[in-house]
């Protein structure tokens, strides 16, 4: 089959690692591929993701071609009005509108190519702007069409309902999320709703009775790989290992393995609390590094302090857990989102 996956910058940039996992097994399955990034300004940051630079289809959002192709669509194709129609209403605020308009031109001139390479279908990861997109393309060319929702794209709901209504079917990552989504869409498209949750390469894990390295141990290690962001939590992860430290528990160290806009601020937080040489922050480092940590036991405990932040966002089943306890690493979390369908009272 002939699948063409819109994603919002994979297999570029630092993010989407399982998207980037998820396009590799499905051309393992023996399925042909084509990918769209929404943004593809980054260059390849994990290694795995140069497997699938050959399967690329690489634009900006816009250039003098993609103008010229918008032109053309609005002469030739008149259902391209219908569209822009079904955008104007169902864009529920003007910030979304906004969003969904940016990548309208670049949709257009990507249907085109789509419909000459005879693409069979197309799925889109995101509720956000990668699914308008797709929903474009296919109202365009009339590509069958699906889509993957985690979980701040649920509460962001950008046209959910009417891009449920056309699409084949909508994965939901989660059951706590799949509840979200119909009490957004209601029961209308309830069926075409399924919960398919996230998982991993398990070929790439090291089972822990084949594990032969010893490293010098140096105290405790404990880890979150997380972008440094709100909806992670990492400022009560900073307070936790203050209260370790204070009752005497000398010998840990904490890892951040992330970046993002609150480093700053966390690295403060952290100063002024003197754990400097307790919290160290790693920054943002290729996956294949990250596995590697786990395989070799340099990671003691992964830790995901997530909450839900006051917009709502939370969420889905993160995967960095999974990862961490396919090498049989403990985690610790919190029972926001969809965490509970992973961890449980037993965990």
């Amino acid at each position: 089959m002939k699948i063409t996956y819109i994603t919002t910058q994979a297999p570029f940039g630092q993010g989407e690692t399982f998207v980037t996992e998820e396009m590799l097994a499905v051309v393992k399955l023996g399925n042909e591929i084509l990918i769209v990034p929404r943004s593809a300004s980054k260059e390849i940051f994990h290694d795995f993701g140069k497997q699938l630079v050959d399967y690329t289809i690489r634009f900006p959002l816009f250039n003098l071609r993609i103008l010229f192709a918008l032109m053309k669509t609005t002469v030739v194709k008149p259902r391209l009005w219908r569209v822009l129609a079904k955008i104007l209403f169902t864009s529920r605020s003007p910030k979304i509108l906004v969003k969904n308009l940016v990548v309208l031109p670049k949709a257009v001139f990507i249907s085109d190519l789509l419909y000459q390479a005879r693409v069979q279908h197309i799925h889109a990861h995101w509720g956000s702007t990668t699914s308008t997109m797709a929903y474009i393309i296919s109202q365009l060319t009339g590509i069958p069409w699906s889509f993957t929702l985690h979980r701040w794209d649920i509460s962001e709901n950008n046209m959910l309902k009417e891009k449920t209504r056309t699409a084949k079917f909508v994965r939901v990552i989660s059951k706590d999320g799949y509840n979200e989504v119909l009490g957004i869409i209601g029961n209308e498209y309830k069926n075409k709703c399924l919960v398919l949750h996230m998982g991993v390469d398990i070929s790439k894990f090291i089972k822990s009775g084949e594990k032969t390295f010893e490293r010098d141990k140096d105290g405790f290690i404990i880890a979150i790989p997380a972008n440094l962001v709100e909806k992670k939590g990492h400022k009560y992860l900073v307070k936790a290992i203050e209260t370790l430290k204070k009752k005497g528990y000398n010998n840990i160290k904490c890892y951040f393995l992330g970046d993002g806009l609150l480093r700053e601020e966390l690295e403060k937080i952290v100063n002024k609390m003197n754990l400097g040489d307790v919290i160290v922050f790693k920054g943002a480092i290729p996956h294949e590094k990250l596995l590697e940590l786990y395989s070799n036991m340099e990671i003691d405990c992964v830790v995901l302090p997530s909450i839900v932040t006051e917009d709502g966002e939370k969420e889905g089943i993160p995967v960095s857990l999974i990862e961490a306890m396919a090498y049989k690493i403990p985690v610790i979390s919190t029972n926001t989102g969809g965490i509970p369908e992973l961890l449980d009272n037993d965990a």
